[in-house]
C-alpha cells in the first residue's frame, strides 16, 4: 500500500513521533553499555553505543534529536571514560551531521545498504577521534582500533529491529 493510498487519519498516525521517554531511554541504555568495564584487547575494539543509537534516532526522528544532544552526549561519554573533554563530542556532532544529510538516503534503502552508510558514518567519527588523539601526541593504538566502527556499524540491525518496532507499536496504538 502507497502513501497516497492511506486515509488522512492512518497518515497522521504513521507520523506519529516515537516519545520522549522511549527516546530518553534507549540513549540511556545505550550509554549503560558504552560505560561497561571493558578488559583487555575489546576495549579498543568495543562497539559505540551511544553513537549508534544516537545514529537511528537522528535518521528516524530528526525533529527530535540533533547535534545539540550529539554534543551534550559525547561531553558525557568523554567524563565517564576519562577522555579529552570533547573529542566524543566532536566526533557525535560530526557523526549527527552526516546522519542528517544522508538521511532520506538511508531510509531509501534496504537493511544492509543502511549498514553500509552507517559504516562510513562510524568511520568518520573513529577517524576524528584517532586523529584528534595522535595530533595530541598519543600513539597509534594499533589496527585493533579500527574493528570497533565495524562493530558499531554491524550493531544497526539489532538496534534498528529493536527501536523500530517500538516506534511501530506506538503507531499502531494510536492508531487505535
Amino acid at each position: 500500500m502507497r502513501p497516497a493510498d492511506l486515509t488522512p487519519l492512518a497518515r497522521d498516525v504513521m507520523k506519529l513521533p516515537a516519545t520522549v521517554g522511549l527516546v530518553f531511554f534507549s540513549l540511556a541504555a545505550a550509554f549503560l553499555l558504552q560505560v561497561l568495564p571493558w578488559s583487555g584487547n575489546w576495549l579498543l575494539a568495543r562497539p559505540d553505543f551511544v553513537l549508534i543509537v544516537l545514529v537511528f534516532w537522528v535518521v528516524n526522528e530528526p525533529r527530535s534529536i540533533g547535534q545539540g544532544v550529539a554534543f551534550a552526549l559525547g561531553l558525557l561519554v568523554d567524563v565517564s571514560d576519562s577522555m579529552l573533554l570533547g573529542q566524543h563530542a566532536l566526533a557525535y556532532v560530526i557523526a549527527t551531521f552526516g546522519a542528517q544529510v544522508l538521511r532520506l538516503r538511508i531510509l531509501s534503502f534496504h537493511l544492509p545498504e543502511q549498514t553500509l552508510h552507517v559504516l562510513g558514518l562510524t568511520i568518520v567519527a573513529s577517524g576524528v577521534m584517532l586523529s584528534l588523539n595522535l595530533l595530541l601526541g598519543a600513539e597509534f593504538p594499533g589496527f585493533a582500533y579500527l574493528i570497533s566502527p565495524v562493530l558499531t556499524a554491524l550493531c544497526w540491525a539489532p538496534v534498528n529491529w529493536v527501536l523500530y518496532s517500538r516506534i511501530a507499536r506506538r503507531r499502531r496504538e494510536g492508531s487505535g
